[in-house]
């Protein structure tokens, strides 16, 4: 049934499917190991699936499991060794929870803790005792997160691949469409250039966490790598516009680069093919003369020929990155 829905709804579809298989079968394991809160089970797998859409889905898992453990740990040794009475539970409630949320500041991995030992120092004067119930809130986060990452795993393991695709293919489009724009020269498109940018850098925030929410088995640390290096690669073509906007929106500036701005068009039409996801030769490097446009003191030309030369380099770099990664559909390879 996704395959019949536009790109996004089949991502939101597939995410939906996930976290409902997640929260069942996190809730069924929970229960046939009679964990007394399978609730927290079903609240861990949630949040690890929910990860795979903008974020590292290991780490998160891992960080859970972490974060569970040492707050167990630290709440339970704080509620054998403090007195009776509800002002000492108080006290030990803030001491602990206080310096885990202190150490907690900048490792993602103790930003859990504070709550687990709240649960126990809070929950250990009950008839489960406190070392039980450290083992039980243990238990019950490693069966959600490990159910999440399964589900991930199993269910739809291309979906994050897919969306990254979709992403990257959308991010050379606004790319395309902003280099048009800055080509034009026109002082009045200046609110019209900034609500862009931001947009450009909104989408390309986004494929940077589209990116590490990939999960590649262990053998595949290139294609890890190379996802990277393709989020900073489109982090550079942005840098590129922006320095060829200096000059293109120069006043009068178009009456002096029109070689820049006939060159400038192969770079548009090279994002425009790779926002359709097809082949695309290199541009190499541009024209001598156009390198050297500066030379005379014309700011708008040095401007020109510098972000000539640097988007010439960088979109060839971008376009190998998309082969590599197969961002190019193998027909229009085919067809090249």
């Amino acid at each position: 049934m996704a395959r019949m829905l536009s790109p996004r709804r089949a991502a939101e579809v597939r995410a939906a499917l996930q976290i409902a298989v997640g929260a069942v079968v996190a809730f069924y394991f929970a229960t046939a190991l009679r964990l007394p809160h399978p609730y927290w089970s079903v609240i861990s797998a949630i949040v690890v699936i929910q990860t795979s859409v903008g974020g590292g889905v290991l780490t998160v898992a891992r960080d859970r499991a972490i974060g569970t453990l040492a707050g167990a740990v630290v709440g339970g040794l704080v509620a054998f060794v403090r007195p009776e009475g509800v002002n000492w539970m108080m006290a030990t409630l803030a001491m602990a929870t206080a310096g885990l949320a202190f150490f907690a500041t900048g490792r993602p991995w103790l930003k859990i803790a504070p709550v687990t030992a709240a649960i126990v120092i809070a929950g250990g004067a009950g008839p489960e005792g406190p070392a039980q119930l450290a083992l039980d809130r243990v238990m019950e986060i490693l069966v959600g997160s490990g159910v999440g990452v399964i589900a991930i795993l199993l269910l739809f393991p291309r979906h994050a691949r897919q969306t990254f695709s979709l992403q990257a293919r959308e991010a050379a489009g606004k790319a395309a469409a902003l280099l048009d724009l800055v080509m034009q020269g026109e002082a009045a498109d200046g609110a019209e250039l900034s609500r862009r940018h931001a947009d450009l850098k909104k989408r390309l925030d986004g494929l940077g966490q589209a990116a590490a929410s990939v999960i590649d088995l262990p053998g595949a640390q290139k294609e890890t790598a190379d996802r990277g290096a393709l989020v900073r690669t489109f982090w550079r073509v942005r840098s590129d516009i922006v320095i060829l906007g200096r000059g293109f929106q120069a006043p009068a500036a178009m009456d002096r680069l029109g070689p820049w701005e006939m060159a400038s068009r192969g770079a548009v039409i090279r994002l425009e093919a790779l926002s359709r996801g097809e082949a695309t030769d290199m541009l190499g490097d541009p024209d001598p003369a156009l390198k050297l446009g500066g030379e005379d003191g014309d700011l708008a030309r040095g401007a020109a020929a510098i972000g000539l030369t640097h988007i010439h380099r960088d979109l060839d770099d971008l376009i190998a990155r998309f082969r590599d990664l197969h961002l190019i559909s193998r027909k229009s390879v085919a067809n090249e």
